[in-house]
């Protein structure tokens, strides 16, 4: 089920609101209505596979449980590497055997699986809540309440990715409080900008450069438009911060504050920064579960741990490309990324300081030339999309000016949401909610005049 579409807005949403509403004064009906609001919301585009995401919740809380009554750290462990094996399955399977054939000298098998929505990100709130407890640092929790820290529909498909230490507490609160009404008016303009950014910035750059990305399948982009190609990195932004955005409304709406996930990346002078403001979560995720186990390993003497730690940081950013996708070009991405990171921590400490505006422009270049990899799909596709920078770039068609030149600017000038909604509830007045209301009225009539377009890292 998509945020963007029909079904979602008009019947879902209403819907479990009015279903929610009474159940609100009670706080393990109100969870168990909202794993079950969560499971269908989860079963409407593929049913068969909510199954998978039962069986997960069963056995990773069966397996906390154990570990709290028998304190064997081997259970938690075996989970772990038990989550990772699914995941490696179905999202891996296909690409390790492509790659293991040609060297075993045998045909590449293909197995038919379809990637079920979510299975990353339900994955990883698993591993964050296991790891955790296996270090002392989490609690035992109810069925209902992990039940809920795992499905909540809004962070279910895409993100962002939710320690349990941030909601746990917050799902035995009542949403229907005094000062309700502020947070749910907070929620709508949430939803509303995250419609916004998806709807008339990200998919509008996608409708003009996915034509691009088409042609380079098939030979080098030689009509001066491959520079247009450079707006994928914006696209995707507008495309997760708004689906960010708009899970972070509709958790306001049924009382659950969701971390952000973005901060204005494009306005970064540096690429360690472009990363602190860029999906948040999940680099709070790779900090914290991959960087810094691989940074304690010890690998190399003290007096190494400063390269120990470029290792590191070098690894983790390839196994951050490596989990968008299986394939060379986002372990390609990710390397360049890792590469990024280390050339920026050793210019800090042996270079003199970058003025902010060559940061800012080296940053960005780098951003939108990776991005070409990273959308690619193959190495081929992105080889193709390079040759093309050769031609004068072609700004013939009208509608590449509007959503090529324009669209960017905003990425690169504006605040992050989160900081525009605070500075427009600092005194609210009643035009900012009246002009919500229209613009989620005019969504509306544009969604139903055009095909909606999925959000992106739901290949992911």
């Amino acid at each position: 089920m998509l945020f963007n579409d029909y079904p979602f807005l008009l019947v879902f949403l209403p819907a479990s609101i009015a279903i929610y509403r009474p159940a609100d004064p009670h706080p393990h009906a109100r969870m168990a209505v909202l794993v079950l609001l969560s499971l269908v919301f989860y079963a409407y585009p593929n049913p068969p596979h909510v199954a998978l995401l039962i069986a997960s919740i069963v056995f990773n809380w069966l397996a906390a449980r154990a570990f709290g009554r028998f304190k064997l750290r081997w259970i938690l462990t075996a989970a772990i590497v038990a989550n990772l094996a699914v995941l490696g399955v179905f999202k891996y399977a296909n690409f390790a055997a492509s790659n293991l054939a040609p060297l075993l000298g045998k045909p590449a098998p293909h197995f038919d699986l379809a990637l079920p929505l979510g299975i990353s990100f339900f994955t990883f709130h698993h591993i964050m809540y296991l790891v955790d407890l296996r270090r002392g640092k989490a609690p035992l929790y109810a069925f209902d309440r992990y039940a809920l820290y795992i499905s909540f529909f809004p962070q279910l498909l895409a993100g962002p990715l939710v320690r349990w230490s941030e909601v746990m507490e917050q799902f035995g609160k009542q949403v229907y409080s005094p000062g309700w009404q502020r947070n749910f008016a907070i929620g709508i303009l949430f939803i509303t900008i995250g419609l916004v950014e998806k709807i008339f910035l990200g998919d509008r750059i996608a409708h003009n450069i996915d034509p691009i990305y088409l042609q380079a399948e098939y030979g080098p982009v030689t009509n001066g438009e491959a520079w247009l190609a450079l707006a994928f990195s914006v696209q995707i932004l507008f495309d997760f911060a708004g689906y960010s955005d708009i899970a972070a409304g509709l958790g306001l709406l049924f009382g659950i504050r969701l971390p952000y996930n973005f901060n204005a990346p494009f306005r970064s002078t540096s690429i360690q920064e472009f990363w602190q403001r860029w999906h948040i979560t999940l680099m709070n995720f790779l900090r914290d579960y991959v960087y810094f186990p691989l940074l304690n390993a010890r690998i190399l003497p003290r007096r190494y741990l400063p390269w120990q730690a470029q290792a590191a940081t070098l690894l983790t950013m390839t196994l951050c490309g490596l989990w968008h996708g299986a394939s060379w070009t986002f372990v390609l991405w990710g390397t360049l990324h890792g590469v990024a990171l280390v050339i920026n921590a050793l210019w800090r400490r042996f270079a003199p300081a970058m003025p902010s505006a060559v940061g800012w422009v080296l940053t960005v270049t780098f951003v939108l030339l990776s991005g070409v990899i990273f959308r690619a799909g193959s190495l081929d596709v992105a080889w193709n999309i390079f040759q093309g920078f050769g031609a004068a770039l072609n700004l013939d068609r009208g509608k590449h000016l509007l959503s090529l030149a324009v669209v960017p600017m905003i990425a690169f000038v504006l605040p992050s949401t989160q900081d525009i909604i605070g500075y427009l509830t600092q005194r609210p007045r009643p035009w900012m909610f009246v002009l919500a209301g229209f613009t989620l009225l005019v969504i509306l009539i544009d969604l139903g005049e055009r095909n909606v377009v999925g959000f992106g890292y739901f290949k992911f």
